[in-house]
């Protein structure tokens, strides 16, 4: 279970990951490969995004759901993402893109603009489903715990990750997750990624 506690700068921190064990963790707190977790290749992550990935499975598991297939190709979306947040801060949404990349810019506003967002992973990579973001941003840099635990507490991210309320008729089968100074990004798809044998899946 995850204990979130809120200090004053308004930035939610994880204070105690874990009161049982489940299978990521070691009970000192390190990340261990599970043995019910199998490793068909080294994900497309760093160690921070690797150690972000689990605890948003574990987070999940604690809600009944299971775990989500890394997707190389929604990482990638993720990465060039993040990266362009990064050199190209944004005044609006976090779900917006620069003009500055191989990409169609867009300023995201609500409904009106989610299209290009879903299409994002299509535009960028061989992945033809369409892809839901979710985005963070700190004033320092960015920890994974810091970035799951700011999405539990927003009420527009959380129900992407254990699919609640309209996300509730939604099966993710592809992940990606990127983060890069003060930024985190994860992207969520309902297609499988057939593009890569690149997935990391855990049971």
């Amino acid at each position: 279970m995850f204990k979130v506690l809120k200090h004053s700068a308004g930035i939610a921190l994880i204070v105690a990951a874990i009161v049982s064990t489940p299978s990521f963790f070691e009970p000192s707190g390190g990340v261990v490969f599970a043995t019910n977790v199998p490793l068909i290749s080294k994900p497309p992550l760093s160690d921070d995004e690797l150690y972000l990935y689990k605890l948003i499975m574990s987070y999940r598991h604690e809600n009944g759901l299971g775990s989500i297939p890394v997707s190389s190709s929604l990482s990638y979306v993720a990465r060039t993402h993040v990266h362009d947040l990064e050199m190209h801060p944004t005044s609006g949404s976090l779900h917006s893109w620069s003009g500055y990349g191989p990409w169609t810019a867009f300023s995201f506003n609500g409904s009106e603009s989610s299209e290009h967002m879903w299409r994002k992973p299509a535009e960028l990579t061989a992945y033809k489903g369409r892809g839901y973001e979710i985005a963070v941003k700190t004033f320092e840099k960015i920890d994974p715990a810091t970035a799951l635990s700011l999405w539990i507490d927003s009420s527009h991210h959380n129900p992407v990750i254990i699919n609640t309320g309209e996300w509730e008729r939604l099966h993710w089968n592809a992940v990606g997750i990127a983060m890069s100074g003060k930024y985190a990004v994860g992207w969520f798809g309902e297609e499988p990624d057939s593009s890569t044998k690149t997935i990391y899946k855990a049971r």
